[in-house]
């Protein structure tokens, strides 16, 4: 679920209204303060559990200076930016290790991707998978089956 916020500054306070939710309304005198109250008040009024994923918020800010405005974008930009950096390491790790259990080497693994080797090791070693023995296995495999095919093609 996510929720529009309307934040303005009275004074020496930032108050927020959390917009098509009645009665959602907190203020705070900072803004990392104001972003609990406001997760803390949009679960009272929805009655949601402890455990419920956190709502995502989108901030308005009405009534401050241009330079404020952008800093606010940077920082939704900034947020958005982890997020897909938090998924895009989370793919990485289990396409690493779908490869490596499928029998293809670190340095294969690192050239598809586009990262060092060492790297991939790392990330095989966090999933439970020992690059080195698996490696050893693999080289039994073709040593048994021969070599094999090339696995991925790409068009013309």
């Amino acid at each position: 679920m996510s929720y529009t916020v309307e934040v303005t500054r009275e004074g020496d306070a930032w108050i927020a209204d959390v917009i098509d939710l009645d009665g959602a309304h907190t203020y705070a005198r900072n803004l990392t303060a104001l972003d609990e109250a406001v997760h803390e008040v949009i679960a009272l009024v929805t009655d949601a559990a402890d455990d419920d994923e956190r709502p995502d918020l989108h901030y308005v800010y009405v009534g401050v200076d241009a330079e404020f405005t952008r800093a606010a974008e940077l920082g939704e930009a900034r947020d958005a930016a982890e997020r897909r950096q938090r998924d895009l390491n989370a793919a990485t790790a289990t396409t690493a290790a779908k490869l490596a259990a499928a029998g293809y080497s670190v340095r294969d693994i690192a050239g598809v991707l586009k990262m060092s080797p060492g790297r991939v090791s790392q990330i095989l070693g966090s999933k439970g998978v020992n690059p080195k023995v698996q490696n050893r296995v693999n080289r039994g495999k073709r040593a048994i089956n021969g070599p094999t095919a090339a696995r991925v093609t790409s068009p013309s």
